[in-house]
């Protein structure tokens, strides 16, 4: 199993950042970011990297929970 190195701490950071700002929509653009990128991948290196793959979507995850949590707190005052 590939390490986690500062790449797949850049995959979570970007939809991360996506889904917290955008919600449901940077869901989608980060969704469909990372399928794009590691696509590239496949086409470039012969693979996907499944490690990338997961930090993306945790990162979505997230952020995701963190939007709704904040937009949720921001709707009792």
């Amino acid at each position: 199993m590939k390490h986690v190195d500062k790449n797949s701490l850049k995959h979570f950071g970007v939809c991360f950042l996506l889904s917290f700002l955008f919600g449901k929509y940077g869901v989608a653009m980060a969704v469909g970011a990372s399928l794009t990128k590691e696509w590239y991948d496949k086409q470039s290196y012969g693979h996907w990297c499944w490690v990338d793959l997961f930090f993306d979507t945790l990162g979505c995850v997230v952020g995701y929970a963190l939007h709704c949590l904040v937009i949720y707190l921001i709707s009792l005052i």
